[in-house]
């Protein structure tokens, strides 16, 4: 059992870029973070331009958000050129219909609508690093993005360590910090750690010694087995983020 289980697990994260969950990771990060796939074009009365360091960072980022962009929308038009059976997985019948960018704009705007005021909740044990990233996402802008090219020996030790478990770590730790009093009453728990989950997800695409669709796919991974079962309940992603379903709630 075990060994079946371990074989279909490692299908799922190979998998990951055809699933609902990395398409609306996609759309979000496209949605969030726009400026950093053009470069920036300074205006008159500025300062002196970004840095070639950061000009190339930024370009590095672009080429890896098209590169991931047309991995996703090729399968996609290959697809519907090719007549798929009935019956299968969900996500293959799930995924065309979704209109993921309408969806990553409600996530976005319940990402804007939480309190990330900062906090000081940290468990003992641990690794300050972890702690130290969690802040940085807490905070508006790009602070995480400054503190990797400014700060090389975080950059490094930030690099060296991520993986899946330390990505789940960062997730964790930063979700045990939103509390329900800082979220607008009109929308739940559940779909604020989501969202704030697409956030992460998208924020940690900075890390770019990594290719932007495996820390698209820890993203993918982490709502899979932490928030499933929650947005099965509520009908699926489009029903759990529905503005119907969530007066209900309030209600």
């Amino acid at each position: 059992m075990m060994e079946n289980g371990s074989v279909t697990n490692g299908m799922a994260e190979q998998r990951s870029e055809d699933t609902v969950e990395f398409r609306l990771l996609m759309a979000y990060a496209q949605r969030r973070r726009p400026a950093k796939t053009l470069p920036q074009q300074p205006q008159a009365g500025d300062a002196s331009p970004p840095s070639p360091k950061v000009q190339a960072k930024k370009k590095t980022v672009a080429r890896r958000l098209r590169k991931v962009l047309l991995a996703c929308v090729r399968p996609q038009r290959d697809q519907e050129a090719t007549p798929q059976p009935a019956g299968g997985p969900e996500f293959r019948t799930l995924c065309p219909a979704l209109d993921a960018d309408s969806l990553a704009g409600k996530i976005s705007s319940i990402v804007e609508s939480v309190d990330l005021s900062p906090l000081d909740i940290v468990p003992d044990g641990l690794d300050d690093v972890i702690e130290e990233i969690v802040d940085l996402l807490r905070e508006s802008g790009d602070e995480l993005d400054t503190k990797i090219l400014e700060d090389d020996a975080f950059a490094q030790r930030l690099r060296s360590s991520f993986t899946y478990t330390f990505f789940e770590k960062i997730a964790n730790l930063f979700l045990q910090k939103v509390a329900p009093c800082d979220i607008p009453a009109n929308k739940s728990l559940e779909q604020a750690k989501v969202a704030l989950t697409f956030d992460i997800t998208s924020k940690l695409t900075a890390v770019d010694c990594h290719p932007m669709n495996m820390v698209l796919g820890f993203g993918v991974k982490y709502l899979r087995q932490n928030f499933s079962t929650w947005v099965q309940q509520h009908g699926g992603w489009e029903g759990a983020f529905d503005e119907d379903e969530e007066e209900d709630q309030v209600e």
